[in-house]
């Protein structure tokens, strides 16, 4: 990037339409392209990904994301109510975003994608964490945020979360060595593992809007922990000789 150059900038063709657009902040990228220029475009440079019309339709949208192996992907908008079992097909997927309200568990299929650095969860309620997230040994952050609605009904109510399926984080949590950031919003979790002590790498630990009622003894052995929240109650650990 040109040190002179926003990173957000839109350019208009001739005709006034818009034709670029890049807001990075938002990481949201826009290209106006026919369809013979998008055909062309991926053809001459492997990876790239277009959205296109057709993606609307999950199958549609996985042929294409298999064939160029993005290492970035979202899913959402889908009606998903569960993940495809395709999803291990993307080897090279590094940072995976899913946004999908009826999505309740996690698939083996998931784990087997070894190169992925991040993970996020937005899901209505979700029935568990399951063990294999170990499997995930390149895994730098992970965000799970029930309560989230993608295509909300007009009458529709957020699940209480003395109500919620997931309570619990799996003690092979403790196993994701290169994990740095785990965030955790609108849960039924009362208790954390002590598998997190084991986490040398992480530095920071956000358990938000859940039923943890405070700090457990064991957070304050974590000397690298540079910040821990829990509710809305921030603990600053970068010094641990303080009161």
């Amino acid at each position: 990037m040109h040190p002179k150059v926003p990173e957000d900038l839109c350019f208009q063709n001739a005709e006034g339409e818009d034709w670029i657009i890049n807001v990075a902040h938002e990481r949201i990228g826009r290209l106006n392209m026919g369809r013979e220029e998008v055909a062309a475009l991926e053809e001459l440079i492997p990876g790239v990904f277009i959205h296109k019309p057709e993606h609307r339709d999950i199958d549609a949208f996985l042929n294409d994301a298999i064939r160029h192996q993005p290492d970035r992907l979202e899913l959402m908008g889908f009606a998903l109510t569960e993940i495809p079992e395709r999803i291990r097909e993307l080897y090279s997927l590094q940072h995976l975003t899913i946004f999908e309200q009826d999505i309740r568990s996690l698939p083996p299929a998931l784990f087997e994608l070894e190169s992925l650095e991040s993970l996020t969860i937005q899901v209505a309620d979700l029935e568990e964490l399951p063990a294999n997230i170990a499997k995930l040994t390149r895994l730098q952050s992970l965000n799970i945020a029930c309560g989230s609605y993608d295509r909300p009904a007009p009458d529709y109510k957020v699940i209480p979360k003395d109500e919620l399926s997931f309570r619990h984080l799996p003690p092979e949590i403790g196993e994701l060595q290169q994990l740095e950031y785990l965030d955790i919003q609108y849960s039924g979790i009362r208790t954390l593992p002590p598998e997190i002590q084991n986490l040398k790498n992480l530095r920071s630990l956000n358990v938000v809007n859940g039923l943890i009622e405070s700090a457990p003894d064991f957070i304050f052995k974590m000397t690298w922990l540079d910040r821990f929240l829990v509710e809305d109650k921030p603990f600053h650990l970068c010094n641990h000789g303080d009161d």
